[in-house]
């Protein structure tokens, strides 16, 4: 468990996190390489993060993972996770799989103010029984309380829910502008 954890910069730092080398060769690199790749950020069982002024890019994996988080917020940040910088996502920046931008389950979280360009979920709001299987937790928790305001995105959109059954309550995204998102808003 941790607690007031803060990534920040002056102006506009840069965490590069190098992904084409794990995204491999267009469209057969994932069968050599599947989901056994880092994530550039990951809080686990963590409350009072603040994450603030940075630039994420080329994740290898999820970019930001916050798992059974508490009070979070994330505000004028850049997540960007390209294979090329043609306008949209053609079947080439698609083999970057699984570059999600945020990937969240917990409660009380806010992200405004940000942009995201990337080739899978831009955010994904997961419950903690099924974003949490390592946590060793039993019982019905819910992700709830989560805002995501004033955000651009590009990638294949905003998503609530995962695999399995999903169990979210008071989800809100507002005032965002999603360019040539492959699907929008949606739910697993």
């Amino acid at each position: 468990k941790s607690q007031n954890v803060t990534f920040t910069s002056q102006y506009r730092g840069l965490i590069d996190g190098r992904g084409s080398q794990y995204w491999g060769i267009p469209l057969i690199g994932y069968m050599q390489i599947e989901e056994n790749r880092p994530r550039l950020l990951r809080f686990n069982l963590t409350q009072d993060i603040l994450i603030e002024n940075l630039i994420l890019q080329d994740s290898p994996y999820h970019t930001i993972y916050l798992d059974l988080v508490n009070r979070v917020e994330i505000r004028h940040t850049s997540i960007i996770n390209r294979r090329t910088y043609r306008d949209g996502h053609s079947l080439i920046d698609l083999t970057a799989f699984n570059t999600d931008g945020i990937d969240v389950s917990g409660s009380n979280v806010w992200v405004h103010d940000c942009d995201i360009y990337v080739q899978d979920d831009c955010i994904a709001v997961k419950d903690v029984k099924n974003h949490s299987n390592d946590a060793g937790l039993d019982g019905p928790y819910i992700s709830s309380n989560m805002m995501f305001e004033r955000i651009n995105a590009s990638g294949l959109g905003f998503t609530i829910g995962s695999i399995r059954n999903t169990h979210v309550k008071n989800i809100t995204f507002r005032d965002s502008y999603l360019h040539k998102t492959v699907k929008g808003i949606y739910m697993k």
